[in-house]
Order: structure tokens, then C-alpha cells, then sequence
């Protein structure tokens, strides 16, 4: 019974997409991409750390290695909580802009950003099924568990004046990323930063770059340098640093970041909770 309401809902989803009018006229027919096959009957849904149920969903997509062949334009809301987990319901010829090559392969970028402040996502790409009865067949790859964006983690800081310098270093993200060739897709990093007296959250648009960190496919960061000014601070303002994914050479930006680390502008300072590196002498940092 579970399974017949959640392919009720995908096939009504589908259809209302499908009487939309096309933004993209490059496409001429619909082209679609889901997690669900309605003409196969299989699914699969996209789990995050954070839950399936709560928060808000942000989806991004592109053609793989041509984003300005194809992207997502004026596309919303075609990620969905299902009652299995998240899921993926996007016509290309109702919206976007541009329209994928024949036979490319389709980048989809899935972001949860959780009322608790952190932000879970996956990136899939999957290649067009020539002649299918769905274009980008997600469905065929199983279900794939979603990873916490990774929050810039302080080595260690210093303060000259009002500009505060930090080493900081990012985890890796291989884990969450799936399907042919997904990780030719990632660039690297951005480290942001937003002036604030409490954490501004997880969109994108609320912070302002201050670093860009290298990491083809994902790889960890082990040092990068990046400084912030406190310099228009006021009572309470602290500077709140979060990492924003970069991918196809930095043309293409995640929407939303990570969870947010306090720095604080005044007040008493700390030792560094994280270290890659441990040294004689440790400098004092500047995060909670």
C-alpha cells in the first residue's frame, strides 16, 4: 500500500510538470529525469544524516561538463519528501534554461537544509537513456544516503586589528557523490563569511566569499588561508564562517552552505578544537 501512494503521487507530480509551459524551447519534447520509473515501477529515494521529513530542499542542476547547455534556470520544487525519503521529479521542457545535448549525462545537485543549521546533500548524474520512457532514469541506481556538507574546520588563527586570519581545512565529500563521472564535476571550495549576531543560516545568498580552496573531485583540504574584518562589527556582531561547493570550474555554486562557525570578533579567545597538524606552540583561535 505504501509503495502504490508514493507512485500515486510521483505519476500526478509528473503529469502536472509535463502541462507546464515550456521556458526552455531548445528541448521541443519533454525530456524528464526521476528517481521513480513508471513505466518499470522502480524507485529509490535519497536519505539525509538529518532525516527525510523536515528542513527545506534546494535542487541545482546542469549538463555534466556544459552547464551552459543546460541548467536550472527558473526549475523549483522538483525535489520532493516522499514517504520513503527524498525524491526526484524534473521536466527539462518546462523550465531551465537551455537543453542537454543528446545523450549527455545530467548532474543533479540535492541540498537538505535542516531547521538544526547544518545542510546535508548528493550530487548524482546519471546519462540519457536513448528512446526511454524517462529521459535521465535515476531510478536504476539504487538509493544513495546523502552527506553533511562540511563545515570549515580552524587549524589555527591570528589577529592583527580588526582582520582576523584562519588556517582552516575541509574534510572530503567522494562519499556523496554518485553516478558517471560525478566527480569530474567538483572544483573545490568556497570558504564564506557573513557578519551577524546570530547564525544566518544555510543560504548561500546571506554570505560573502573570502577564499576559494582547489580540490578536484572532492578531496580533503588540509590548509587554507582565509581572513575575515570585524571592522564594521558592533555590540554582538561576530564574523560566521561556512564552506559553499564549487563545481565546473566555479561557474557552478551550491545554494546553499554549511553549518556556520562562530568567530568571534571581541571577547576572550580559545584553543583550536581541530588540528592537522599538532604543534609546540599553538596559537589561540578565534572559534566557539
Amino acid at each position: 500500500m505504501t509503495k502504490k501512494i508514493v507512485f500515486g503521487v510521483a505519476v500526478v507530480a509528473l503529469a502536472v510538470l509535463v502541462m507546464a509551459p515550456s521556458a526552455s524551447a531548445a528541448c521541443g519534447s519533454t525530456r524528464s529525469a526521476s528517481t521513480y520509473n513508471g513505466t518499470t515501477g522502480a524507485f529509490n529515494y535519497w536519505h539525509a544524516p538529518s532525516g527525510d521529513a523536515t528542513g527545506t530542499l534546494a535542487g541545482q542542476t546542469w549538463q555534466l561538463g556544459a552547464p551552459a547547455s543546460w541548467n536550472t534556470g527558473n526549475c523549483v520544487d522538483f525535489l520532493y519528501f516522499g514517504l520513503g525519503g527524498i525524491g526526484l521529479n524534473l521536466n527539462l521542457a518546462g523550465c531551465g534554461a537551455g537543453c542537454p545535448a543528446n545523450l549527455s549525462t545530467l548532474a543533479v545537485l540535492a541540498q537538505k537544509k535542516d531547521p538544526t543549521g547544518v545542510t546535508d546533500f548528493l550530487l548524482a548524474t546519471v546519462v540519457e537513456t536513448p528512446g526511454g520512457a524517462l529521459n535521465f532514469d535515476y531510478s536504476t541506481q539504487g538509493n544513495h544516503a546523502m552527506i553533511r556538507m562540511p563545515s570549515p574546520q580552524v587549524i589555527s588563527s591570528s589577529k592583527a586589528g580588526s582582520v582576523i586570519t584562519l588556517h582552516v581545512g575541509i574534510p572530503s565529500i567522494t562519499n556523496g557523490l554518485f553516478g558517471p563521472s560525478a566527480a569530474s564535476a567538483v572544483t573545490g571550495f568556497n570558504i564564506v563569511s557573513a557578519l551577524s549576531a546570530t547564525d544566518p543560516g544555510g543560504d548561500a545568498s546571506l554570505y560573502q566569499p573570502r577564499a576559494s580552496a582547489v580540490s578536484a573531485g572532492g578531496a580533503a583540504v588540509l590548509d587554507q588561508i582565509v581572513t575575515v574584518d570585524c571592522a564594521a562589527a558592533t555590540a554582538g556582531q561576530d564574523q560566521w564562517v561556512a564552506t559553499q561547493l564549487s563545481f565546473e570550474g566555479g561557474t557552478v555554486l551550491s545554494s546553499a552552505v554549511s553549518g556556520a562557525r562562530r568567530v568571534h570578533c571581541l571577547g576572550a579567545l580559545a584553543d583550536p578544537k581541530y588540528k592537522i597538524v599538532p604543534k609546540k606552540a599553538v596559537p589561540k583561535s578565534l572559534e566557539n
